[in-house]
């Protein structure tokens, strides 16, 4: 199996950490181990989002801090963590809501990318779609509602 990355297109209606949350409740519900990747600021944010985004909800989760044991199904990741990436090898389910492609990675994964309607963040899209294909990551792009996930 060769890694893949899924890219979701977002309409300007919608939230893209809400969005993100009601994905990771999908993935957590098809028993996938989670990884979220971010900056600390962000991450922050959506912790306190997955904690109350919906009000009968809990999906375990934590920030990973340098030394922490891997005990959650579903871990937030700062980008400065990013070099203790290799040590979720269990974790195929990825969300990166960082600038950069992910290609440091050797597991067969999957990467999940979401693409808001501002225009800068769609050029940073783009550019991680062509380090994916330049990669030999298969691709997906779908626009992002209920009935995709």
């Amino acid at each position: 199996m060769k890694s893949v990355a899924n890219f979701y297109s977002i309409e300007e209606n919608h939230e893209i950490k809400l969005c993100i949350c009601k994905f990771v409740r999908h993935l957590y519900k098809k028993d996938k181990s989670i990884i979220i990747i971010d900056s600390n600021d962000k991450l922050n944010e959506l912790d306190r989002l997955l904690w109350s985004f919906e009000q009968n909800s809990f999906l375990p989760h934590k920030i990973y801090n340098d030394g922490d044991m891997v005990d959650t199904p579903i871990i937030l990741l700062s980008i400065q963590n990013l070099d203790k990436l290799k040590i979720f090898n269990k974790y195929t389910s990825i969300i990166n809501n960082y600038d950069n492609a992910l290609l440091m990675l050797e597991n067969d994964i999957e990467i999940y990318e979401f693409v808001d309607s501002n225009e800068s963040n769609k050029l940073i899209s783009r550019k991680k779609f062509l380090e994916y294909k330049k990669n030999n990551f298969i691709l997906h792009h779908n626009k992002y509602n209920e009935q995709t996930i």
